[in-house]
């Protein structure tokens, strides 16, 4: 029986430092492989996380927690059938003065189930992942404290935020993961700039996938971004983010070298089509230079690349909620690269210049397939609808489809998937069914398939399947 005056959220206070300790008392924080499918159930969890992070109470102390299972079944590169069961337990706080200072905190410990024999990273099976320190960020807002004290909005205003959280730059082309950072948003009118300064979190899987520096990469992230909100109905902007590699390579190909020094100048805008305010758009087009090391030499070569990415997403007014979406994605590639648009073992040659598209963000290009956007054309069409939303139960349950179709940029050149090694255009496509269904306010489910169909670009033809299934429960 519960003990008067007991409180579970004072329980959970105590005990987010005690997960805070033992994360102080251990040298390893590294992150989950969120690779393929995997990385795109953890991005939509981190959406429906990060969304009531933001919902967290405005005011005074509050607390919570939510405990994942996921099981993930699936076929890798290379045909071999692995099974997962994941379960994730996150604790967070969070404390809130007069809306101007806030504090937030969010822990996780983690325990992947493995089938014997399946565990990609060649550990025995099971592993569990130590506490670590998933969010941690201190926000004053100059805004709030003028509104507090003379009942008026400021003509120009700031906020700083600093800690750990997840950052995006433009719709997340370029940049969206998480990043121990200082974040500085001014505000004049309709003008506002976003500034970062920013190092990635330590044991952060790598962009480059070659052995060596797979598992952790070390860079530092400066950036600033210009929106205008005094558009009707489109938010434009554009954004210049440069990174510099300090990564050291663990073991690997001696004297090899990795470093990916990248810049990145970005334009685009949200927003809703004139006279169809239900067609929501988004554009975003980026430029990338920068230096890379080539394969087997000491001298780096310049990057010029380029990507682009258009979404057009319609919202039927009518019962059952329909949604029809169409995205178009394009990473350049490079023509001589060998194996791999994204590694330096395998990637670019020595004498040319690298360019084959890598940067620092997410789209989701299919569970089964899942490549990076480098070198590749991407068409997506994707419809949802709430089919059962008459019945309570099932209100909020949103079942949809995605179809994919991929084609390379340059023929001879690598995809990030290093199987595809026949010089050709056609890579293949993909079909996805999911549903999303938020059972209670407490409770959500998740379920996605997809099924791979390899083109000509593969010697192995055979279909890949993806299958995973995950339940939230928050409290």
């Amino acid at each position: 029986m519960r003990q008067k005056g007991f409180s579970p959220k004072i329980c959970l206070l105590t005990t987010i430092p005690i997960i805070l300790i033992l994360i102080s008392t251990s040298d390893i924080i590294a992150q989950r492989p969120e690779n393929g499918g995997r990385r795109i159930y953890e991005e939509q969890l981190r959406v429906r996380l990060d969304q009531q992070q933001a919902a967290a109470r405005q005011i005074g102390l509050d607390a919570g927690g939510w405990f994942d299972f996921a099981f993930f079944t699936y076929d890798d590169a290379f045909g071999k059938e692995r099974t997962l069961r994941q379960y994730d337990l996150r604790l967070w706080a969070s404390y809130t003065h007069r809306g101007v200072h806030t504090f937030y905190v969010r822990g996780m410990m983690g325990f992947d189930d493995w089938n014997p024999g399946d565990n990609p990273n060649g550990d025995t099976g099971d592993k569990f992942h130590q506490p670590k320190l998933e969010r941690a960020w201190y926000r004053f807002d100059y805004d709030r404290l003028i509104r507090n004290q003379t009942g008026k909005d400021p003509k120009a205003g700031f906020k700083v935020e600093v800690g750990r959280n997840f950052y995006v730059i433009g719709t997340g082309l370029v940049l969206a993961i998480p990043l121990d950072a200082v974040k500085l948003t001014g505000r004049v009118g309709d003008l506002t700039v976003n500034g970062l300064i920013a190092k990635t979190i330590t044991h952060t899987y790598n962009i480059d996938d070659s052995p060596a520096v797979r598992d952790h990469m070390d860079r530092c992230f400066y950036g600033i971004e210009v929106k205008y909100t005094g558009i009707d109905k489109h938010e434009p902007f554009f954004y210049y983010l440069w990174q510099n590699d300090h990564t050291k390579p663990w073991g690997g190909i001696l004297p090899q070298q990795y470093s990916y020094d990248s810049e990145y100048l970005g334009f685009g805008s949200t927003g809703s089509i004139p006279y169809l305010p239900r067609l929501r758009y988004e554009v975003e087009m980026v430029f990338e230079s920068g230096r890379s090391f080539p394969e087997g030499a000491n001298k780096q070569e310049k990057i010029r690349a380029m990507a682009l990415d258009v979404l057009l997403e319609y919202l039927f007014p009518v019962k059952y909620r329909p949604r029809v979406a169409f995205r178009y994605t394009w990473g350049s590639g490079d023509s001589d690269r060998r194996l791999s648009s994204t590694s330096t073992i395998g990637g670019n040659q020595p004498g040319t210049n690298d360019k084959a598209f890598n940067a620092f963000g997410f789209r989701d290009t299919g569970v089964a397939f899942a490549p990076e956007i480098g070198n590749l054309h991407t068409f997506q069409i994707d419809f949802s609808a709430r089919p059962l939303e008459e019945i309570k139960l099932f209100k909020k349950m949103e079942t949809g489809t995605k179809v994919f179709f991929y084609t390379k940029d340059k023929r001879t050149g690598a995809i990030s998937d290093t199987t595809a090694t026949v010089h050709s255009s056609w890579v293949g496509w993909e079909w996805d069914v999911y549903l999303n269904w938020r059972i209670t306010s407490d409770v959500s489910l998740t379920v996605r398939y997809g099924i791979f169909s390899p083109g000509d670009a593969f010697v192995d033809r055979d279909h890949r399947q993806f299958f995973y299934t995950g339940v939230t429960y928050s409290f």
